[in-house]
């Protein structure tokens, strides 16, 4: 009778043990899910998020040159694999801020100059979209800073 009373004992010692330890198991998986979050809003600060909300949302960008950076044939040049924008990455800043009445031509082929819609862009946000144009849709244009868009400023 001993035995099967101390076996139930050390049964039931075993399971209260078992059970009181996984709650500290589980407490610690919203460590995890933190992590997860921080790297979802690292991710959602980056220029390349920051710039596509840019292009195609306040820049109006994607208006003329499509979301996928293909423009818009004997109108809009593309900015996807774009000779011209990759050329010179503070003229592709000057135009982003300013943008350009003159023809040009791109690929091969001559646009129109167009009077761009502009819309007030604060420094970081034409760092933001001009990064996202120059790295995106096969495009490897690099690194804009504030200090190179602060430098084309008239």
């Amino acid at each position: 009778m001993k035995k099967l009373v101390f076996s139930v004992l050390g049964l039931a010692f075993i399971f209260f043990m078992a059970f009181s330890i996984a709650p500290t198991s589980i407490a610690s998986a919203p460590n995890y899910v933190n992590l997860n979050k921080m790297q979802e809003i690292k991710q959602l600060n980056s220029p390349m998020f920051k710039g596509q909300a840019i292009y195609e949302g306040k820049g109006s960008c994607s208006v003329c040159h499509q979301k996928n950076g293909q423009g818009l044939p004997q109108t809009f040049p593309p900015l996807a694999n774009a000779d011209y924008l990759l050329e010179d990455i503070n003229r592709a800043i000057r135009q982003t801020m300013y943008g350009s009445t003159e023809s040009i031509t791109v690929n091969g082929f001559t646009y129109p100059g167009n009077e761009m819609l502009l819309k007030d862009l604060s420094d970081e946000e034409v760092r933001d979209v001009v990064y996202y144009i120059l790295n995106s849709w096969g495009n490897n244009g690099g690194v804009v800073t504030i200090e190179d868009v602060q430098a084309q400023r008239k």
